[in-house]
């Protein structure tokens, strides 16, 4: 593995000295931008204010989501409220009619698992 195998080919260890050199950017030598690791601070310090800016809106976003949502269930609450009180039988019949569905669906699918 060692020997070259043709001249368009790299053996193992120079494809990862070649693949090392590669990821080094040529200015990493330069003296003058080893400097720039402040620099590098001040751009992270940056990006992480911004992120915490933007969870800081999402946050005030979702808390007035949820309060017009809140409000919003409130009124239909009270409308329930309202119609219920005003028209009891025929809430009865439509709380009836709703259980007997469900008891119905309940009830076929009980019975095609015990078929099986």
């Amino acid at each position: 593995m060692d020997q070259r195998l043709t001249d368009d080919t790299l053996t193992r260890e120079q494809a990862m000295e070649v693949a090392h050199k590669a990821g080094e950017h040529p200015l990493d030598h330069n003296p003058a931008r080893r400097g720039d690791a402040a620099g590098s601070r001040q751009t992270v310090e940056k990006v992480k204010a911004m992120v915490r800016d933007i969870g800081d809106q999402a946050r005030a976003q979702g808390s007035a989501a949820g309060d017009a949502l809140y409000r919003q269930g409130q009124r239909t609450g009270e409308y329930l409220t309202q119609n219920i009180n005003e028209y009891p039988f025929v809430a009865l019949l439509i709380a009836g009619m709703i259980g007997y569905g469900l008891a119905y669906l309940m009830h076929t699918r009980w019975q095609n698992q015990v078929s099986r």
